[in-house]
């Protein structure tokens, strides 16, 4: 490898918690990423997002959240063995064990040698750029995570909130500190072949400032990449060690839930030159762990993760994909508001809506398709009806005196 060219690399969501902790407990640290090694170790620098939290020593048992993603396995070993350099930490599940989980996390793996980005006591910790230094370069990382329906708005210690703003003002503030900048997002709904419109949006003018890889989590599936200059946004890097079979919440979403990506692109000084993806699939239980697709099934991925690439970059496709995405949480919550009491609205499901910025994105979908219909009906003129009669007629409401 020429001075000052890295390969970098970069994998999706690493679940080392339950089930798959017993996997480890049983079989050690190589068992995760065992079959993957030979494709890991082809990057100088790997980047991983951590989707689990290690729980600490004298965590209670009874108050372990059964839907958390935790363990209590110290799993820190297992991303050292497999060559990761630094991991994200700014996910949705990293208060899953509360703060003490959250600090304990980011302890061990640093104490194993593995970099951390993107949590902290305060926003100003968790925004800060993380430096690693390899073959002459300086990356500089930056990881940051949507304010969802698992941390709601705390202002405590959490992750850095993605937002716009944050984004743009950290690039802004660091771009020229570095050789390599990278963004790490985690956001956004999940099992969707394309990304939203504006994190999609958001992801492109990370690019156009200053971040060399923009990189997305949390769909839980692939999706496309697009270059944007000399820089490289890929929108989704799926699942890479994750019980996506045993899990009905993912099983419900195979195949992709249980097929993507590791991401190997040779950069330079501030810009990204040939990228390979390979693609893996994760095995059924009791495997569960990803290994490198191979002949018929590889071509396949390889010709899947193209048509990925032209969704993305096509607008009325993505436009319409997230509206379609964003009306079918509108009627989810609708029935789950029918079946709330007042104080239910008011405590939990609206502040949920109206204040969470993983709701409030597709909520303003919906609003963008109100005023759209609402303004069809106000632009028809009727001589024999009020405006809006064939929507009164539709909605009987009590009669107005």
């Amino acid at each position: 490898m020429a001075h000052d060219q890295v390969i970098f690399g970069a994998v999706g969501d690493i679940n080392l918690g339950r089930p798959g902790d017993q996997w480890l407990q049983k079989y050690g640290d190589d068992w995760p990423f065992e079959k993957m090694r030979d494709v890991l170790q082809e990057a100088d620098l790997l980047f991983g997002n951590m989707e689990s939290v290690i729980l600490p020593p004298a965590y209670p048992e009874q108050q372990i959240d059964p839907r958390g993603l935790v363990s209590r396995y110290e799993s820190s070993g297992a991303l050292k063995k497999a060559g990761f350099d630094i991991v994200n930490l700014a996910q949705n599940h990293i208060l899953d064990a509360g703060s003490c989980g959250m600090f304990h996390t980011r302890q061990v793996i640093e104490q194993a040698g593995v970099a951390t980005a993107g949590v902290g006591a305060t926003q100003e910790e968790a925004r800060q750029l993380r430096v690693i230094e390899k073959n002459g370069l300086t990356f500089g990382f930056l990881c940051y995570c949507e304010d969802g329906n698992y941390t709601l708005g705390t202002a405590g210690p959490c992750h850095a909130y993605y937002t716009r703003e944050n984004v743009l003002a950290d690039i802004e503030r660091h771009r020229r500190d570095v050789d390599v900048l990278v963004v790490s997002i985690h956001a956004d709904l999940e099992f969707m072949q394309t990304p939203s419109v504006p994190r999609r949006q958001i992801m492109r003018e990370a690019a156009r400032a200053g971040a060399t890889l923009v990189l997305g989590h949390h769909p839980h599936v692939p999706q496309g990449m697009e270059r944007i200059g000399e820089s490289l946004v890929v929108y989704s890097l799926g699942n890479f060690v994750f019980n996506a079979h045993s899990w009905d919440y993912m099983r419900n979403h195979l195949p992709h839930t249980a097929q993507s990506f590791v991401l190997l692109a040779e950069v330079q000084r501030g810009c990204v030159g040939n990228v390979r993806r390979v693609p893996y699939v994760i095995d059924p239980a009791p495997e569960e762990r990803p290994r490198p697709m191979e002949g018929q099934q590889k071509q396949q991925m390889l010709q899947y993760l193209d048509e990925l690439d032209r969704m993305a970059a096509d607008d009325e496709l993505v436009k319409r994909n997230w509206r379609q995405i964003a009306l079918k949480h509108l009627a989810w919550k609708l029935n789950e508001a029918r079946k709330a009491s007042v104080e239910d609205l008011l405590e939990d499901i609206l502040g949920r809506l109206l204040l969470v910025q993983e709701n409030r994105n597709w909520v303003e979908e919906v609003l963008e398709a109100v005023k759209e219909n609402w303004q069809r009906q106000a632009n028809a003129v009727d001589p024999l009806h009020r405006p809006h009669y064939a929507m009164e007629r539709r909605t009987p409401t009590k009669p107005q005196t």
